[in-house]
């Protein structure tokens, strides 16, 4: 399977749109389409980290084309270090840029939660 592959099927198991996934990348949806459709084969390292942890995969799985899907893991081994991995890149200094983009993340997922309330 290949990465191109791997992306859309994971995004289609996490019920995200391409654009709600560029969101929480900062990408446009251009990107994750042409991510998908394997028109760009050079994608940015701190993206695939940023997809392996929002997926909760290990970044080797998606750039290994051998690799299988690891069993997902219990939200119970979720650790500090792997939140402070998917919000900060592991970084413990938290920027004015840092936290405007996780105030920009809970903006997302509140309004996307209300949208789905009101269907």
């Amino acid at each position: 399977m290949t990465i191109a592959e791997k992306i859309k099927a994971l995004r289609k198991q996490a019920k995200l749109t391409q654009t709600e996934l560029g969101d929480m990348l900062g990408v446009k949806k251009n990107a994750v389409s042409k991510w998908e459709c394997g028109r760009v084969e050079d994608i940015p390292a701190g993206k695939i980290k940023a997809m392996a942890a929002i997926f909760q995969v290990p970044p080797s799985y998606l750039i290994d084309n051998e690799a299988r899907a690891p069993q997902p893991r219990p939200d119970s081994e979720v650790t500090d270090d792997d939140i402070k991995f998917a919000l900060f890149g592991g970084d413990e200094k938290i920027t004015d840029e840092m936290y405007d983009e996780v105030r920009q993340f809970a903006a997302f997922v509140k309004a996307r939660e209300r949208m789905k309330r009101e269907k």
